[in-house]
């Protein structure tokens, strides 16, 4: 006999079971702005913020402090407690960034029939961290290990995203030799400028950086914080990246946003995804949302 789903009665979640989860979205709306922010917030500020009553976060805050999860300094403001500490140590010692890039790296390189680097920075220069070769005939590439000066790679865009400009020009002025090729920016201020680029379009491509005839398209893996840890980097001959830029710049940006995820780094709207990933509020009606969102007492 088949069975459909309206067989089966759809139970509507009870005023208390909306009180729980309203109490859950406010926590972690919470949690999530004391990430942004990077320090202690006192509740009225937190309640602004997140456009919460300020009695509802009073409670919230409470309710974690005495849970452990957050703890008042001296002058009342809340950072994170050492149940949160714990539960970090727990959920890092079964993710690791490199192990996790390394996937993403090994899935390109069989995906896309191109040789597929991750790099590190270490000072003023990019270093291969590791690298899977390309399957193609017509192939590049390198040694783990090997690095060159920040302004020969397009990697090194990256790790300067994050400071403000004049501290950009610094490590530039510090890091910055001429390429073997010649294409390598030895001007500050172009490379800031490519610098910015990189940041708002979330990769960046160059032609004979590094190696004449060499083409890279790379995107960044960042922490919670927006600083670039690593790059995922797709090279291959410059003859192959006209016809090819679009999609390899598509696909780099997935793989690091996937390595992102894995994580727990990657940037997300906390009442949105909370709203997927809770059945009772889920099932709330469109009328009841702005008052469980807006208004929640």
């Amino acid at each position: 006999m088949d069975v459909k789903i309206a067989d089966y009665p759809i139970e509507e979640p009870t005023a208390q079971t909306r009180s729980r989860m309203s109490g859950l979205l406010r926590a972690t709306q919470v949690l999530d702005h004391l990430v942004v922010e990077g320090r202690p917030v006192s509740a009225y500020d937190l309640a602004k913020a997140i456009r919460a009553p300020v009695s509802t976060i009073y409670g919230v805050v409470d309710a974690l402090v005495q849970a452990g999860l957050l703890e008042r300094d001296a002058s009342g403001a809340v950072w994170f407690g050492s149940r949160m500490f714990h539960y970090g140590l727990a959920y890092g010692r079964n993710v690791d960034l490199l192990r996790e890039a390394r996937i993403e790296m090994r899935r390109l390189a069989e995906e896309l029939g191109e040789t597929v680097q991750i790099c590190g920075r270490h000072e003023g220069f990019v270093v291969i961290l590791d690298m899977a070769e390309a399957s193609r005939n017509l192939r590049v590439s390198n040694r783990i290990g090997a690095r060159v000066p920040i302004n020969w790679s397009v990697s090194g865009r990256f790790f300067l995203t994050h400071l403000a400009h004049a501290a950009r020009l610094q490590v530039f002025r510090e890091s910055a030799a001429p390429s073997a090729t010649g294409e390598a920016p030895l001007d500050p201020e172009e490379f800031a400028v490519l610098v910015e680029e990189a940041r708002r379009a979330g990769y960046a491509s160059q032609h004979s950086g590094t190696d004449a005839g060499i083409a890279c398209i790379a995107a960044p893996v960042n922490n919670a914080a927006g600083q670039c840890e690593m790059t995922i980097s797709i090279v291959m001959p410059e003859t192959r990246i006209g016809e090819a830029l679009a999609t390899y710049a598509d696909a780099v940006r997935e793989a690091a946003a996937r390595v992102e995820t894995r994580v727990g780094w990657r940037p997300f709207s906390p009442m949105s995804e909370a709203d997927r990933g809770l059945a009772a509020v889920s099932a709330l009606t469109a009328a009841e949302r702005p008052a469980l969102y807006e208004a929640v007492a």
